[in-house]
């Protein structure tokens, strides 16, 4: 746990300056704007329904990934225009 944590926060760190805020744009931007740049980092409300942010890199595709992940896992985010974006995030399935 502690190692994920570590090495999400330094993805966080190094990624390029592409982030948004999901709440302000549709679902399709959003996606149109990760196969644009290959990862994005996604502000969005978190699923309970309270004042929690979440933030996550979202990318296109495994490539984007560090080398410690080893699959995708879809997210479900909410935007302009549904309550369920699936988008794509780094995942370990070990």
């Amino acid at each position: 746990m502690h190692k994920s944590l570590v090495i999400i926060v330094c993805m966080a760190l190094l990624s390029p300056n592409n982030s948004a805020w999901a709440a302000g744009q549709s679902c399709q931007q959003i996606q149109a704007a990760i196969r644009e740049h290959g990862s994005i980092i996604l502000r969005y409300p978190s699923g309970n329904g309270g004042s929690i942010q979440r933030y996550d890199r979202f990318v296109a595709n495994l490539n984007e990934c560090p080398a410690a992940f080893n699959t995708l896992k879809i997210r479900r985010v909410p935007t302009l225009d549904t309550d369920a974006c699936p988008l794509h995030i780094c995942w370990n399935n070990d």
